[in-house]
């Protein structure tokens, strides 16, 4: 398996697994399948430096996973927080992809001025709680029913990693 920053060139891949998502799961609350576009535009909004990252796993040309640090929220008051996200191909689950993921991002993002690292998890999901807390991530709370996807009242925890 290779970890690597995410390139133009996994456009297709990237895409492929994010709509996978947003169709099979409430891992994302997206109901409308993504487009080229957007999925190119968010690939732009990461960068080889700085707090904001995306890897990605291959094997054999094919993409495992991915797993990103963003901006929390565009308010100067979270300048050293990210949010974090991981999405692992579920045919390669169980395999510790997404724990070399992290690992990577995390040891990349440890040079930077930040503070914490913050996720939401949409339940259930006991496969990503297990990773973000092998990952030293703790609970801080849980969204009850605060969104809604397809027509379902969706609950989030919430976690956070000091960095």
């Amino acid at each position: 398996m290779i970890i690597r920053p995410a390139e133009t060139a996994d456009l297709d891949s990237l895409l492929s697994l994010r709509n996978y998502y947003i169709s099979n799961s409430y891992a994302t609350f997206d109901e409308e399948l993504m487009q080229k576009e957007a999925v190119s535009a968010w690939i732009g909004s990461f960068s080889n430096s700085g707090p904001h990252r995306l890897f990605v796993a291959t094997e054999s040309g094919r993409l495992l996973g991915f797993a990103g640090s963003q901006q929390y929220r565009n308010h100067p008051a979270f300048q050293k927080t990210v949010e974090t996200s991981i999405y692992v191909d579920p045919e390669a689950g169980g395999r510790g992809v997404g724990s070399a993921l992290y690992e990577k991002l995390f040891k990349e993002i440890s040079g930077e001025d930040l503070h914490c690292a913050v996720v939401g998890i949409a339940l259930p999901n006991e496969a990503s709680v297990r990773l973000h807390r092998k990952a030293g991530f703790t609970e801080v709370g849980t969204f009850a029913e605060y969104a809604i996807k397809n027509g379902r009242y969706v609950s989030s925890v919430w976690m956070q990693r000091a960095l």
